[in-house]
């Protein structure tokens, strides 16, 4: 009896390994898919040689709840100059879909904010707003039991270590980051570039009491990539599917070291 036991314990521990097995080989080919899709629709992303969610590495990841959805955020190679990155949104039932997560580089597809696009940088045809409201919409993530609210603000506190903007933070909005990238000219000691700092501040902190009052808006700091994001849901109520507007501020200003 005791023997019987034992074996069906192990019959079924089996199974369930093998099982394990085959949804965790499932869930990467659903998000090689995905890579594979932008990386074809989007030519600003380099290809690797073979599977492209081993070429785009996993830099974080993120579960919600009992697997309600999963966020992950992948890159091209640190050592590469100006690496790309992917957010991946996954629902459920492991459905993918793939957003481009693109450097400061490409301003036409953030819309930055007090600022024209670089001339010799090919332009995206797509933007970040547009990106994103179409993952949510294709995994049936907007729905109308606030799911679209978590996805922003895991996404934005768990997945990109955000910060919310408030008025103690002007000194760092007015300061920005400096960074390199020598695909770029330097711009840190470029009077417009104080300028673009100082409009971005003054656009902000119009809206910093408001959002006191209104949790339909928040402005996320993402130190990491230099930006701001300005997040306005104007369905304003809560439900209903989200009607989103994310403005983009740029925080960085490039300055490359000259070797003597």
């Amino acid at each position: 009896m005791k023997n019987n036991i034992l074996i069906r314990i192990s019959i079924f521990s089996f199974f369930s390994i093998i099982l394990i097995g085959c949804k965790q080989l499932n869930n990467e080919a659903n998000v090689e898919k995905a890579i594979s899709d932008l990386t074809n629709n989007f030519p600003q992303f380099r290809k690797g040689k073979s599977k492209q969610i081993e070429y785009y590495k996993l830099v974080r990841s993120v579960t919600y709840g009992e697997n309600e959805f999963k966020l992950q955020l992948r890159s091209e190679p640190d050592s590469l100059n100006d690496p790309q990155k992917i957010l991946v949104l996954i629902n459920s039932t492991n459905q993918c879909y793939a957003i481009p997560f693109l450097s400061n580089t490409y301003r036409d597809y953030w819309g930055f904010k007090n600022e024209k696009t670089i001339p010799n940088v090919k332009k995206t045809k797509s933007n970040f707003n547009q990106e994103f409201i179409t993952a949510l919409n294709t995994l049936k993530l907007n729905d109308t039991l606030g799911t679209g609210r978590k996805v922003i603000k895991e996404m934005m506190f768990s997945l990109l270590n955000c910060t919310i903007i408030t008025e103690k933070d002007s000194t760092e909005v007015l300061n920005g980051w400096s960074n390199s990238n020598h695909d770029l000219e330097n711009e840190l000691f470029d009077p417009k570039t104080k300028i673009r700092f100082r409009r971005n501040y003054q656009e902000l902190s119009k809206d910093w009491h408001n959002n006191e009052y209104s949790p339909e808006q928040n402005s996320y700091y993402d130190t990491k990539n230099y930006r701001i994001y300005q997040i306005t849901n104007n369905e304003g109520f809560y439900k209903k599917p989200l009607k989103l507007v994310i403005k983009s501020y740029r925080q960085n200003a490039i300055f490359n070291h000259i070797s003597l």
